[in-house]
């Protein structure tokens, strides 16, 4: 029995020719070994996803690992800024006013 579970896939991109017109391909593919022989299977059509999409997949059947954005940074701390740091102000100086503090 031959071992056709894929160890690694591809993404492969070339030109398609009709008419006057060019086109890009981009194809989701796998090599493997029949009988001593090297064979490629096509495993999905990725002609209508963008171009960044494409990039990212391919980046990521190379072995590149991406987190959601809200995992990669870690908020240390913040600062008021615009309005609220000018509300906080304003209510320090109230509360003195008043004689609360």
């Amino acid at each position: 029995m031959t071992d056709r579970w894929p160890r690694t896939g591809t993404a492969r991109s070339r030109p398609n020719r009709y008419k006057d017109q060019v086109y890009r391909t981009h194809l989701l593919r796998r090599s493997y070994r029949e009988d001593g022989k090297v064979k490629n299977e096509t495993l999905g059509n990725l002609s209508h996803p963008p171009d960044s999409v494409i990039d990212l997949i391919r980046r990521s059947l190379q072995g590149e690992t991406f987190v959601p954005l809200g995992e990669a940074f870690e908020i240390a701390s913040s600062r008021a800024h615009g309005h609220v740091a000018k509300n906080q102000s304003l209510g320090s100086r109230s509360a003195r006013a008043i004689g609360s503090v």
